[in-house]
């Protein structure tokens, strides 16, 4: 017997009800992304995140991540067996596919949108290597950044995006602008032309969507104004990404209390302080782990929303932190 099928049974006969147990003063803050109708690599399709939401209001209270930080600013216990759900970056797909699911549900959320993305200003620039191996009429990618040479064969979508995504784990350690020349020497060398904004495959949702989720209890938090990786950036850029987004997200909403979300998680106490000088209410990290109270709100640890059930159940449940202690 393989090793999903070994999980996917365990997740039937309730084995992880010991940890959920063990772990109920703890919190899983639930990190999303990319959404699709039917399965396609690197997204939740509305199959599996309809399963998560059955699971999840089965075994925990889904609340808001207002209601957490508040608990988490004065002194307070977390609620017991709560969670949070949380989704990053403000593509269409998210309005398209999960909102309606969530609103079935009546789960609250918050999505951290880049502001110069959902204005139309500006890629999510990992997108950009996504989009260039995909078009590229060519069946392999070789490149050196840093002085590392990345070669992989593009034989299928999967095998692409595979690749871009070894790409961007390299460009998020370069300092921005040179992290910008790479992508544009990549896409000539592929012969690629990106076109000023993103096509529908990689395109954000827009203000008056993200009005209508707010009025339906979806909060809109900040994931900077263009998503740098914000510990390669200098001191006043970093200034701006916080504050204008957090202004422009007042603006278009009329809504305070706004939330952030560090781009792929890169923090240290710069930036950590930076955002609470900022005037956010909160700020979560991609540190995989459960959220436990008195953690710091301005550093609240995630777990990766996984697709496949048997993979969400372990890592909400706290077995995931317990296998790796124990190894």
């Amino acid at each position: 017997m393989d090793k999903t099928r070994l999980a996917d049974l365990l997740v039937r006969a309730n084995a992880f009800a010991p940890f959920r147990y063990f772990n109920r003063t703890k919190m899983p803050v639930l990190m999303y992304h990319r959404f699709s109708e039917n399965e396609e690599f690197g997204k939740t399709s509305r199959r599996n995140l309809r399963q998560h939401l059955v699971y999840l209001t089965k075994h925990y209270k889904v609340i808001s991540l207002t209601e957490a930080v508040s608990s988490l600013a004065r002194g307070r216990s977390l609620p017991v067996r709560s969670a949070v759900i949380t989704i990053d970056d403000g593509y269409r797909d998210f309005y398209e596919t999960a909102f309606p699911v969530l609103k079935e549900f009546g789960i609250p959320a918050v999505l951290y949108v880049v502001t110069d993305f959902v204005g139309g200003k500006c890629w999510i620039w990992t997108d950009v290597a996504r989009f260039i191996l995909l078009e590229a009429k060519v069946g392999e990618v070789r490149i050196q950044i840093d002085g590392k040479l990345i070669e992989k064969s593009l034989d299928s979508v999967e095998s692409r995006l595979r690749a871009a995504g070894s790409i961007n784990s390299e460009l998020k350690k370069l300092p921005d602008a040179e992290k910008d020349r790479v992508l544009i020497d990549l896409a000539k060398s592929m012969k690629v032309e990106v076109p000023a904004v993103p096509p529908v495959t990689f395109a954000p949702l827009s203000w008056d969507q993200a009005r209508e989720m707010a009025d339906s209890g979806i909060e809109i938090g900040s994931h900077t104004v263009s998503h740098p990786i914000l510990t390669n950036v200098d001191a006043p850029r970093l200034d701006t990404e916080l504050r204008n987004s957090r202004s422009e997200i007042e603006n278009e909403l009329q809504r305070e209390n706004v939330h952030f979300c560090y781009p792929n998680g890169n923090v240290s106490e710069r930036e950590r302080n930076a955002a609470e000088q900022a005037g956010y209410a909160s700020a979560v990290t991609t540190q995989i782990s459960l959220c436990e109270n008195g953690a710091d709100k301005f550093l609240i640890p995630r777990i990766d929303a996984e697709p496949h059930l048997h993979r969400f159940v372990q890592a909400t449940s706290g077995f995931d932190s317990f296998k790796s202690r124990v190894r």
